[in-house]
């Protein structure tokens, strides 16, 4: 009698395991799909804004916030991104204009939904994207440099 119980309870202990190792790759596959709704759930706007980049003469890489210094027309205000692949981002206004025009294009993840891809026109830029969560988004590009070190901009939203 004891053996048989010993035996259920062993059997009913592996069955758990399995139920969990088979809902693994689940969950890992509904937090991909999860993403673009995540992107897709309301306006986002600009909190913060960095810059990376080699110092002269050193491979130290120094880190500047660039927020509170741009200007208005340079930061984003509204981000949209909608579930139809299409995004609108609202600047602010440049200097002696009244208003912004919004700038629109199509957006896309990649399969592994590190990387947005953005088509303004026929200019398309791949951003990584460092954290997409339901209140933060960070999108990082890598941009070359007129001196041949790159720079590289974080750009962090939120809702």
């Amino acid at each position: 009698m004891i053996g048989v119980a010993l035996a259920a309870l062993t059997l009913a202990s592996c069955e758990k395991e399995l139920e969990q190792v088979d809902s693994s790759p689940q969950s890992a596959a509904a937090s991909l799909q999860a993403k673009p709704d995540l992107l897709t759930t309301g306006d986002w706007h600009q909190t913060g804004l960095t810059v990376s980049s080699a110092t002269e003469g050193s491979a130290l890489i120094a880190t500047s916030d660039l927020f509170a210094q741009a200007k208005p027309s340079m930061l984003v205000k509204v981000a949209s991104y909608k579930a139809d692949g299409t995004y609108s981002l609202m600047r602010g206004a440049r200097a002696g204009s009244a208003f912004a025009e919004p700038v629109t294009g199509k957006w896309r993840l990649n399969a592994a939904a590190d990387s947005l891809i953005v088509t303004q026109g026929d200019q398309t830029r791949h951003l990584a994207v460092t954290e997409l969560t339901a209140s933060t988004l960070s999108l990082t590009y890598t941009d070359g440099g007129a001196s041949g070190k790159p720079s590289t901009y974080t750009s962090v939203f939120s809702h």
